[in-house]
Formats: structure tokens, C-alpha cells, sequence
């Protein structure tokens, strides 16, 4: 790998550090988001927040961020790798930014825009999976985080050189462990409501 794909890595991650949720509620409520609702830097926290449109600003500039990574880096002349490790580059700058002491977003507008520019299809497919399986059990976070593991999956069914699957691995476990908590939340959830579906059984 060179030096210029090395930067073009680099400048990925600092694309991905400018968290825009943080900033904006920063600039308007001279408040630090990540202490505020969820304490989550995205754009539905934001929106709760600021109405609206602190959400259609959050949302459009995390995805134009992660657009932006792939396309400065392909304008720099990067290498097929380099543009693909921007991927999760961007998304870790996202959720671990330096400037922010490593606690930024969660990471899942910033990577839709970068894999929109880096591979439409593959994030088509991601999108049309996670539709169909919302449509099915409408459960939002269940069926997102089922779409991000299936990222990978989707990389090698298209064919694609290895390195993409395995960006796209590295990408599905950072927004993993960016989710954590809401995973854990939602496990817990799920062992309180079986024994109380059996209870209404038993009862009926």
C-alpha cells in the first residue's frame, strides 16, 4: 500500500471525526448531545432534540461525510483497497472521533453514504433486505442489526474481491459494538416477554 493510500485512509477517518449531530446542538443548544435523550450523536437523537430539522441536517451530513470519504479519495487517485478500507475508516472516525475522546455516533448514516459511492449495489441489496424484514416483524433495531450482519454475506454473493466481504466484516463489527448497549437492551427485552407470553397462555 503507499503513502498516498495510507492518507487517503487517514483522511477518511477525519472525515468520519466530524460528528455532525455533536456539533450541531453544540452550535445551537450550547449542549453536548451525547448527554442528552439517548445520548447517541445521530440523527434521531438530534431530532428529539431540535425538531425536524436537526434531524434532515444530521441525517444528509453524516451520509454526505461517508459520500464524501470515498469520492476525495478516489479524486486522490487511491488504490481499489485503499477506497474499499475507507469504508470502515469513516465509520470509526464516526463512532471512536479523536478530537471527542473516542465517544462519537453509532455509525449507520456515515457508512450508507460511503458504501452508496463505494458499492450502490451491495448497499441496495442491505437496504431492500432490511425493508422486507421490517415489513415483516416491524422491529427496527432487530432487523438492522440482522442487515449489518448479513453485509458481509451480500459483498461475497455479488462477487466482489475478497477485501470488500472483509471491509465489510470489519464495518459490521464496529457498528456492532457501537450498538452494544442497545443489543444487550434488546436481549433483555426479549427474556422478559417469553416468560410473560406463557403466563397469557396459560391464563387463557
Amino acid at each position: 500500500m503507499s503513502v498516498n493510500d495510507l492518507f487517503v485512509i487517514v483522511i477518511s477517518y477525519a472525515f468520519g471525526c466530524l460528528v455532525t449531530g455533536y456539533y450541531l446542538v453544540r452550535w445551537r443548544k450550547r449542549a453536548d448531545i451525547r448527554h442528552l435523550g439517548s445520548g447517541s450523536a445521530g440523527a434521531r437523537n438530534v431530532g428529539r432534540i431540535l425538531g425536524k430539522w436537526g434531524f434532515w441536517i444530521t441525517l444528509t451530513g453524516d451520509l454526505l461525510r461517508g459520500i464524501l470519504a470515498i469520492a476525495v479519495g478516489r479524486w486522490l487517485g487511491a488504490s481499489q483497497t485503499a477506497s474499499v478500507l475507507s469504508l470502515p475508516a469513516v465509520t470509526a472516525g464516526h463512532i471512536f472521533p479523536v478530537q471527542l475522546r473516542f465517544q462519537g455516533g453509532k455509525g449507520i448514516a456515515v457508512s450508507l453514504g460511503a458504501l452508496l459511492v463505494l458499492d450502490y449495489h451491495v448497499a441496495a441489496t442491505c437496504a431492500l433486505i432490511f425493508a422486507v424484514l421490517f415489513l415483516c416483524s416491524r422491529r427496527y433495531m432487530l432487523n438492522g442489526m440482522l442487515s449489518i450482519l448479513l453485509m458481509p454475506v451480500v459483498g461475497a454473493a455479488f462477487k466482489r474481491p475478497v477485501i470488500l466481504p472483509l471491509s465489510l466484516t470489519l464495518l459490521a463489527g464496529l457498528i456492532l459494538w457501537a450498538h452494544r448497549n442497545n443489543i444487550m437492551d434488546l436481549i433483555r427485552r426479549e427474556k422478559i416477554s417469553i416468560p410473560i407470553k406463557k403466563l397469557k397462555e396459560k391464563i387463557k
